[in-house]
């Protein structure tokens, strides 16, 4: 079995502040403190009261911050961050801005900000930050007091006086389109992880290739998992299993951290040769920039195509054959689950069979296209969510499957954690022994595998 951490382990945000056309003018003097994408704040909640029908990111455009030196600081050393939001429709603009520590991103503050023109500092209690800081709980955001008539927008900000680790930079963004009603703005948010300037002579890690974390083809797709190959990534090998804090996935292990398009990525696994990691929001069909950072710096960037579908399931491995991974429903009250696998497969204590015609298979994979509603990858999966019907009326198909040949009935098509999509499908009629299992997408695309479950009368 591929070292993805498995396909049966992978199995196992931005927040839209209160800000509209009119609200952006309701909100003369600035936004309430706390409404950036960071951990403590909101993450990944919607302020639909405010901006009724406005998905997150789903304008059409973003907000991205420019660094001056890159995804690096040198403690102490200021600087001048620009904040650019894209959208065609807008024609006034707010922000929020906050940075914290990676050892606490939600309680612990990363330097300080100075506001410019038409910008103040609020602390958690949102009045203005006196002169020697927020005394409550040390937290800051920098924000506009008036609306801005243009899309850039820079904001001075200086690290911690001395290197304090990862440090991740929250935005969220406003773009009004001002016919004076909170429905049609936009809403963006990003975040970002800097990591301390590394000596001259460090030796920063190497990326070979970056593959779907499925099926290792060369497309990846946005919320999908994504296998980084390469070297120096880490000293030790490290998972998500008690790092998820706050129902926010990690960006740091083992102290890397990828940059994928430019925004942080979420990391489930790390070793000295290999990441895994969940493929960021907002990412557009074509090539994005990939790099890993560490206490040596930031890896150069190479170049991975992405798709706007990169379908694959996750399998075991055995001979020519791939075995999908997966679950066999047994009947019973409650429903009780085998692993779908030939017997001698898998590890002898785990008890695996093969399914038959009329049984109710589980299967896994990654990068089957949009759910609805689209989800946050940087945030832990509270309930499943189907695929997205995109168009074709809400009882028609939203992906076929094929077992031998034959049309398979599936029953659920959806995400069920970050990342993981679950197929639950009745086997047809089919003979025994090892069945192909073919997957199409709405967007007519297949996995590139040729995948297989055991069936036995």
């Amino acid at each position: 079995m591929r070292n993805y951490r498995t396909g049966m382990q992978w199995a196992a945000a931005a927040l839209l502040w209160m800000g509209g056309a009119s609200l952006v003018w309701a909100f003369p003097f600035g936004p309430p403190a706390g409404v950036t994408p960071a951990p403590g704040d909101q993450p990944g909640v919607a302020c639909t009261r405010c901006h009724r029908g406005t998905a997150l990111n789903g304008g059409g455009g973003s907000v991205k911050v420019a660094f001056p030196g890159g995804l690096v600081y040198t403690p102490g050393q200021a600087q001048t961050l620009t904040i650019t939001v894209t959208d065609a429709a807008a024609v006034v603009f707010g922000f929020e801005m906050t940075a914290r520590l990676e050892s606490g991103p939600s309680t612990q503050q990363a330097g300080s900000f100075t506001a410019g023109q038409n910008q103040r500092v609020v602390c958690s209690n949102n009045q203005p930050m006196p002169a020697g800081g927020c005394a409550d709980n040390g937290l800051e955001w920098i924000e506009h007091t008036l609306p801005s008539p243009t899309n850039t927008i820079q904001v001075q900000w200086t690290p911690p006086a001395t290197a304090s680790g990862n440090i991740h930079i929250y935005v969220a963004a406003n773009a009004a389109n001002g016919d004076e009603t909170p429905g049609n703005d936009h809403i963006y948010g990003a975040g970002y992880v800097l990591i301390p300037a590394a000596p001259s002579s460090a030796t920063p890690a190497t990326i070979s290739s970056v593959v779907n974390g499925a099926s290792g083809a060369p497309t990846i797709e946005t919320c999908s998992m994504v296998t980084i190959y390469g070297s120096n990534f880490a000293t030790t090998t490290a998972t998500w299993n008690g790092a998820i804090t706050g129902g926010v996935y990690p960006t740091t292990l083992a102290g890397a951290t990828v940059s994928i398009d430019g925004k942080p990525a979420a990391l489930a696994f790390v070793s000295p040769t290999q990441i895994n990691a969940l493929a960021p929001l907002g990412m557009a069909p074509g090539p994005v920039s990939v790099s890993v950072g560490n206490a040596n710096g930031w890896s150069a960037a190479v170049m991975a195509q992405v798709a706007e579908e990169s379908p694959a399931f996750f399998t075991y491995s055995q001979g020519q054959n791939r075995y999908i991974a997966g679950l066999v429903a047994i009947s019973g009250t409650p429903v009780t689950y085998q692993y779908l696998a030939p017997q001698g497969l898998l590890d002898p204590s785990l008890t695996a069979r093969a399914a038959k015609p009329g049984d109710i298979v589980l299967l896994y994979g990654t990068g089957f296209g949009p759910t609805a509603p689209q989800i946050n990858p940087e945030l832990v999966l509270a309930n499943p969510v189907p695929l997205a019907h995109r168009g074709n009326g809400p009882t028609a198909p939203v992906i076929h499957i094929t077992i031998g040949g034959q049309e398979a009935q599936v029953q659920f098509a959806g995400m069920i954690a970050a990342g993981v999509y679950q197929f639950n499908v009745v086997v047809p009629q089919v003979a025994n022994g090892d069945q192909a299992v073919v997957a199409t997408t709405l967007g007519g695309v297949s996995p590139t595998q040729q995948v297989y479950i055991p069936v036995q009368q």
